[in-house]
């Protein structure tokens, strides 16, 4: 499978990531994936879009800033990270033939908002132990303010992203892990009551696993298959699945 690295200059980061083709294609990759938070970074779900490729889909990732390769000048926030997403998409993607996003953890969040966007397009949104938050603590800087706000209790029933998700026409998957202590047990669920236009919705429910999900993944072979099937299979019917 063929690689390429990239940079990317947004705003005053330079942003750091990879394209990776499927095998024996050098078709613009399908899916775009975003990782998560704390020490995370791409290279995380390295096998996962490994095994994609031998599946036929080819994937972008990239390193927020203050993770990986990318660099960190100011502090990095939600909308931040949307933004680097978006601009990431556009400037590797001019033809939008990019239908997968992959939003890990905290990325949960910023795989719904740039599916929802106006310059959408995108047909799948997977979110593995997805996180949304408070429509407050979107601008604010990651730091003691933003902590704060995601902190109160239950504030993600406050999260833009589920009035977002409504209008949402593509499919749908949610990958949760049922031993997770980070993401509330109750949040795929409003995401998948909320996400009524969907053209399917699938929920995935993993027993044994909690929020290090993309470790499990590296280490287990079968998971990783499963995952990746499912994150290829974006034209399925309508269905739920547990």
């Amino acid at each position: 499978m063929n690689e390429r690295r990239f940079e990317l200059t947004v705003d005053d980061e330079t942003i750091v990531g990879d394209i990776l083709d499927a095998t024996n294609s050098m078709d613009v990759p399908g899916a775009l994936f975003l990782h998560g938070a704390g020490q995370s970074q791409r290279q995380r779900q390295r096998l996962l879009r490994e095994e994609l490729a031998t599946l036929g889909l080819g994937s972008i990732a990239f390193d927020f800033s203050g993770h990986g390769e990318s660099s960190a000048h100011t502090p990095g926030s939600l909308q931040k990270r949307l933004r680097q997403a978006e601009q990431a998409r556009q400037h590797l993607d001019p033809e939008h033939r990019v239908h997968t996003v992959v939003g890990v953890s905290m990325s949960g969040e910023i795989a719904i908002r740039l599916a929802c966007s106006d310059a959408g397009d995108i047909d799948h949104v997977v979110l593995m132990v997805g996180a949304i938050y408070d429509r407050a603590a979107f601008a604010l800087p990651f730091g003691p303010a933003f902590s704060a706000a995601i902190r109160r209790p239950a504030s993600w029933r406050d999260a833009e992203t589920l009035e977002l998700i409504r209008s949402y026409r593509g499919g749908l998957t949610i990958i949760r892990a049922l031993d997770d202590t980070v993401i509330p047990y109750d949040v795929a669920d409003l995401l998948m009551d909320a996400a009524q236009s969907a053209r399917f919705r699938r929920l995935i429910d993993l027993p044994g696993a909690d929020h290090r999900l993309s470790e499990k993944i590296a280490q287990d072979a079968g998971l990783r298959r499963r995952i990746a099937t499912a994150i290829s299979a974006g034209k399925l019917e309508n269905r739920e699945e547990k």
